[in-house]
Parts: C-alpha cells; sequence; structure tokens
C-alpha cells in the first residue's frame, strides 16, 4: 500500500517551528557576491553547443546560497528522532551523524541577492549567475570556446570567492554533442533500493542505511554507456535538493561508468504550511515532464532512453513525453516493483497512442537481460 505521506512530510512536519525552521532572513538592500560567512553549493551540469555561436559552449547552472552562522541541526535532529521514534518505531539516536550529514541542508538558511561566479577548466569564459532568488539560482549561461569542444569528457568547475576566502567549492560539468543518445533515469527504486511504497523502510534507506543499487542496473548503465557511445546521462528525481550531497555520492561511485547531472526539485520555503504542502503535492507529473522539456530544450537533436520505475508517475510521465516528442525518446523501460500498481489498465492508459515497441516493462529477473538490447540499433526490449 503506498504511504500517504512521504518520508519529507514526517521530517519537516516534526520539527518545533520556533527552534528549528529557518525564520525569514532580511535580505541585504543590495545584491553581493557570496562571501566567508555564506556557503554555496553548486550542482553538477550539463553543457550543450550553443546553436547562436559556433563553437562556443552553454552550461545549465544552477546554485543554492546559504548562510555558514547559523546551524539548525540539532533542533532539527532533535524532532525527527523523537517522530520517527512514536510514529515508525525507527530509533536514529545510534546514527545521529549520518543522519546529520543526510539532512544538513534542511537547516540552512537560504540567502537571496547572491551573485555566483564560476570558472569551468579549459573553457574561456567566467559564467555568473543571476542573483538567487530564495537561495536558489538556474540559467543556461556560455562557457564561451573550450579547449575541448563538446563533447569531452567531464570537466571541474571552481566557485570564484572573495579575497579573505580560500574555500574553493567545485562541481563537475558533463559536455554533450547536439546528436547521439542520451539516458535520463529517475532515482529512487530505479536505479537505487528506496522502498517508496513503505515509510519505515523509506526512513531507514534515506537516514540511516548505505545505499544499495537496484541488483543489476550499474553494470547494466556500464553497458549502456558503451553501446551508446558514452551518452549523456541525466538523473531525475522527486526528491528535494537538500539531499543532493548524498544522491550525488551515490551516483558518482556506483554509477561511475554512467555518472551525470542529478535534477532535484526545490524547496526553498520557511513556512511550514508551504513545506507540508510541497511534501504532500501531487506534482510529481508535472515536476518530471518539464525536466524532460528543459532536456529537449538543450538536446533536441539526440534520442534518449528513459528509465524508471511503477512506483510513481513514471509510465504516465514517459508516455506523455513520447506523445509530445516523438523520437526524441527512443524506449521508455519501467521496472515493475512489488507492490506498485502493475495492472494491464495502468501502463494501457499511461501509454495509450504510444507505439507499444517503444515500451518495455520490466521485472528484476530481466534485468540482466537490459544489457543485451540494442537500443543504438532501434530495439527497446
Amino acid at each position: 500500500m503506498r504511504s500517504a505521506l512521504s518520508f519529507f512530510t514526517l521530517v519537516l512536519a516534526s520539527v518545533d517551528l520556533s527552534l528549528a525552521l529557518p525564520r525569514a532572513y532580511q535580505q541585504p538592500s543590495r545584491r553581493s557576491s557570496v562571501n566567508i560567512l555564506d556557503d554555496v553549493l553548486v550542482f553538477d551540469a550539463p553543457a550543450f553547443d550553443d546553436p547562436a555561436n559556433p563553437g562556443n559552449t552553454l552550461v545549465q547552472l544552477q546554485a543554492y546560497v546559504g548562510t555558514r552562522q547559523i546551524n539548525l541541526l540539532g533542533p532539527l535532529l532533535s524532532g525527527i528522532s523523537g517522530l520517527l521514534d512514536k510514529t515508525l518505531g525507527l530509533d536514529i539516536s545510534k546514527n545521529l551523524d549520518r543522519v546529520g550529514d543526510r539532512l544538513a541542508l534542511f537547516a540552512t538558511v537560504p540567502l537571496g541577492k547572491k551573485d555566483v561566479t564560476v570558472n569551468v577548466n579549459g573553457c574561456g569564459d567566467a559564467a555568473t549567475l543571476p542573483p538567487t532568488d530564495g537561495g536558489m539560482a538556474i540559467q543556461n549561461l556560455t562557457l564561451g570556446a573550450c579547449k575541448n569542444a563538446v563533447p569531452a569528457t567531464a570537466v571541474l568547475g571552481n566557485v570564484k570567492m572573495t579575497f579573505l576566502d580560500s574555500r574553493s567549492p567545485n562541481f563537475t560539468v558533463f559536455p554533450s554533442s547536439a546528436d547521439g543518445f542520451g539516458v535520463i533515469s529517475d532515482i529512487d527504486d530505479t536505479v537505487k533500493v528506496s522502498h517508496s511504497l513503505d515509510k519505515l523502510l523509506l526512513a531507514k534507506a534515506t537516514l540511516i542505511d548505505t545505499p544499495v543499487p537496484v541488483t543489476g542496473m550499474p553494470e547494466v548503465f556500464k553497458s549502456l554507456a558503451k553501446s551508446l557511445k558514452s551518452p549523456q546521462f541525466i538523473y531525475v528525481s522527486a526528491s528535494p535538493f537538500q539531499l543532493y550531497p548524498f544522491l550525488r555520492d551515490f551516483i558518482s561511485t556506483t554509477y561511475a561508468a554512467s555518472n551525470g547531472p542529478i535534477m532535484l526539485k526545490n524547496l526553498t520555503t520557511t513556512d511550514i504550511s508551504d513545506i507540508v504542502d510541497f511534501a504532500q503535492s501531487n506534482g510529481i507529473f508535472e515536476y518530471k515532464s518539464a525536466m524532460i522539456d528543459r532536456v529537449h530544450g538543450m538536446y533536441p537533436g539526440k534520442k534518449f532512453l528513459l528509465v524508471g520505475d511503477s512506483t510513481q508517475k513514471d509510465p504516465e510521465t514517459y508516455g506523455e513525453a513520447i506523445r509530445k516528442y516523438g523520437d526524441f525518446v527512443a524506449c521508455a523501460w519501467i521496472r515493475k516493483v512489488d507492490e506498485a500498481n502493475n495492472t494491464d489498465a495502468r501502463f494501457a492508459a499511461a501509454f495509450k497512442n504510444v507505439p507499444q515497441a517503444k515500451i518495455h516493462l520490466y521485472s528484476d529477473d530481466e534485468i540482466p537481460a537490459l544489457a543485451k538490447v540494442d537500443v543504438a540499433g532501434g530495439k527497446c526490449s
């Protein structure tokens, strides 16, 4: 039975508002650069050819800026610990360090009107995002001409800090050509075991357990990296961006051969009612559809394999993407998760008016065979 409340609703609703939720921060009247009192996170980014300026590279850059000096993690952990023990019987008291690491971004105060400037190795132009709004900024920016023109191997980028700040926050840029193949993949219960349908197991997998891949999927993705000739891998999840460090570490190590940028939902509100509405929303279809639209805007000439599962809205999202973009979607693979809605009626509705040759529904014992599917040759199963 699907959980009525997401794990993040439990987390955020457990906290005493007077202590642990970020208070509204009085922004300075003028915009300013990131300084020694701020923390900045720049997400790994996809890069692509600039159609208006041949030879130049564009990057879709996203950054989050929050305060360093205010740490609300202690009250947050206290509230979470009590609620999880009371409602789920989950004791996290022996794992507070790990839980704290995974939830650290939930305890930051977002900062607006902050300018984030980056340099990317081998590229001619520094890139500056528009000032942050609610802590976040995202925009396509030019890197100018890069020594290794797209396509190229992943390259390192660094945030420009003030002269008093010795830190050098970095991120990875993943360039890819305008043609060829790409892979858009869900994370939870598609490539990582998350137990999305069980509140207790979901809480353990997110807070405490060492992350575990879905058996066989690292090998499948490694095979795709070879057979599709270094496709652009992009991971899309409805998890909040505060889990980015945890998920990035998992993808970059367990899926090293198919590493790529991760797109997560933006949660930067300071109002508890907004947070609960966000966590309980049914907006997963709309969010993932918007992310596919974004990828199409970057790589309209590519063909993408979409990989997901049946726990949430992947079948419906991918069916709509095929109807909307046609051959931009080469195939849609859906893992049939036990206890999810795997009925013929559901899949027939999700993939109505979609060529059945583009759809492959698979069970766990069929995962090893995915590595043998000739997606590059036009096969989906």
